[in-house]
């Protein structure tokens, strides 16, 4: 504790875990909450969606996307949601379940995720969610680029969709580091935004010993998929 009363860093109470479910379809809440966001974000920015956009509206998905602003969250559920039909259970750091948002992220139900690397309840729940059926989305970077371009890449993506079997939906942001800046509070309006949408494909699992390779050569795939989605400035060394 401070000399006030306030608890410091280590003595901050952790967010509480709740093992979420898959959800498959939409409340009146998401709807609203979709169309509200398709107008606040289309309203400051000009939002463009390209690709293959006739997806899954039941079974399990696993959805990457490229990660640089706090944007991207939003972005894709609101621009996806009334394509699948259902919302993107986002993995999430537990830094972001506060009070005023918890109850908005549960209703989503997003999948909390331990800071300090490897949380294997979150690996677990994000598995439980696609055996239910839902759609969970996940940024293989694992945090946010600073300068906008694809960076070093965590093995989870590659683990969860060779354990679940499941299709994988790659999706490309481009701009949305200029929209929204790291440590900018203000969005920078009228940036143009483009969300392009892959073809769902699938990675093989490993065993043995062969799993390590096996999961390098998925993470390389699920790299290079994003990356042909994106404008050649952000592609990095995965262009």
């Amino acid at each position: 504790m401070t000399q006030d009363g306030r608890p410091t860093a280590r003595s901050r109470p952790r967010a509480t875990r709740e093992v979420p479910r898959a959800i498959t379809g939409t409340s009146w809440f998401m709807r609203l909450a979709g169309v509200a966001m398709r107008f606040g974000l289309g309203a400051a920015a000009h939002v463009r969606i390209e690709g293959d956009l006739e997806l899954p509206r039941t079974g399990p998905l696993l959805l990457v996307s490229n990660h640089t602003s706090n944007a991207d969250p939003p972005l894709i559920g609101a621009w996806l949601q009334p394509r699948l039909g259902r919302p993107v259970q986002f993995m999430a750091k537990e830094q972001i379940f506060v009070p005023a948002l918890r109850p908005l992220l549960r209703h989503f139900g997003a999948i909390l995720v331990r800071a300090g690397g490897s949380d294997v309840d979150a690996y677990r729940d994000a598995l439980a969610v696609l055996r239910g059926g839902g759609v969970v989305g996940l940024f293989p970077e694992g945090t946010r680029s600073a300068d906008g371009t694809l960076g070093t890449p965590h093995p989870g993506a590659a683990l969860i969709a060779a354990r679940s079997g499941v299709p994988i939906l790659p999706v490309g942001i481009s701009g949305a580091h200029r929209f929204l800046r790291r440590n900018s509070r203000l969005p920078r309006f009228g940036t143009r935004i483009t969300i392009r949408v892959g073809e769902p494909f699938r990675v093989e699992a490993g065993e043995g010993a062969d799993r390590r390779a096996t999961t390098q050569a998925a993470t390389e795939q699920i790299m290079r998929r994003l990356a042909a989605l994106l404008v050649s400035d952000q592609r990095g060394r995965w262009g």
